[in-house]
């Protein structure tokens, strides 16, 4: 059985890319692993004294949005085996990490649109550049406007 990787964070571009990765696990017959990566980013650290509640709140919403994400599968592809990974970490470095062994990693995109895109740090453009298998990346219904 081969398996499907799905970053999950709660956006609204996750949730598209997890809905895509149910069907496609469940079309091919394989396991789908669902990754939700946490960091509190080195701005946010440098202003503010963080005790031990602060990392807990980051963890706990990963954890979260991993359940939540595992639900759904539950609820839309029963017949779908999955498992939720949950990791501290840089989401694009934890995603490729946790893709060696798939065959097919999917990722939402946001759709920030033209400068924002070209901003270094996009999780999609990062397993772009250094994914090992091959990778879907889901764009927003709202990207498909009538021109």
């Amino acid at each position: 059985m081969g398996v499907i990787v799905v970053g999950v964070d709660g956006s609204e571009g996750a949730a598209i890319a997890l809905d895509f990765a149910m069907k496609e696990a469940a079309l091919r017959g394989s396991r789908l692993r669902l990754v939700s990566a946490w960091e509190i980013p080195a701005s946010v650290l440098a202003s503010v004294v963080a005790g031990k509640e602060f990392y807990e709140e980051f963890r706990e919403n990963a954890f979260k949005v991993a359940r939540e994400g595992a639900a759904l599968v539950s609820g839309r592809e029963p017949g779908v085996e999955h498992e939720e990974i949950v990791v501290e970490g840089q989401a694009a470095k934890v995603l490729l990490d946790n893709s060696a062994d798939a065959e097919l990693m999917v990722v939402g995109r946001r759709g920030h649109g033209s400068f924002r895109e070209m901003l270094l740090g996009s999780i999609s453009r990062q397993v772009v550049v250094h994914a090992k298998c091959p990778l879907v990346i889901v764009p927003s219904p709202l990207l498909k406007q009538p021109r």
